[in-house]
């Protein structure tokens, strides 16, 4: 839990370095978080019936709008936004790169979006997409669980050795 306050005091911190603790801490802290406000918002849609041809449109709107759990999440994924991307900045700068490799991340998440939308009309291309896609969350995944890098960089000192 220690991790996870770390990163909002150093809330949009994009500057120092962040220790593979510090990342998955907060990354696995976050995605509980994330998941029980979401099953907490989906149970009681799940528990309106299993034959959606009985329930009322209108009805699966409401219930799906009404619930506070929605606005719970939506408010928590907000206030996490510039934590989850600083961290992962600093994560990078541990690992002796630079932030704008985040965007390499975002691309491949772009990508695998685009592939979706070719899902249908053009199966080649959806593999194309989503090969591509793949390839670049495994680069990600493994520099997030690369080593940091010793001594000090130009994002300062290694916090291992602090």
């Amino acid at each position: 839990m220690k991790w996870f306050i770390k990163c909002f005091k150093q809330y949009a911190d994009f500057n120092s370095r962040a220790r593979r603790s510090e990342f998955w801490w907060f990354s696995l802290i976050n995605f509980i978080i994330a998941m029980v406000l979401m099953v907490c918002w989906i149970a009681p849609i799940v528990k309106m019936g299993i034959d959606p041809g009985e329930i009322d449109d209108m009805e699966l709107v409401r219930a799906t709008l009404g619930s506070p759990f929605l606005y719970l999440y939506l408010l928590y994924y907000i206030a996490v936004l510039i934590p989850s991307i600083a961290v992962t900045v600093r994560r990078l700068h541990d690992i002796g790169r630079s932030g704008f490799w985040y965007f390499l991340f975002l691309g491949g998440s772009l990508l695998g979006s685009i592939g979706s939308m070719f899902q249908e009309t053009n199966t080649g291309l959806t593999i194309l997409f989503y090969c591509a896609s793949l390839a670049i969350c495994i680069i990600f995944l493994v520099w997030m669980f690369t080593d940091s890098q010793y001594g000090e960089n130009k994002w300062g000192a290694n916090p291992k050795e602090s």
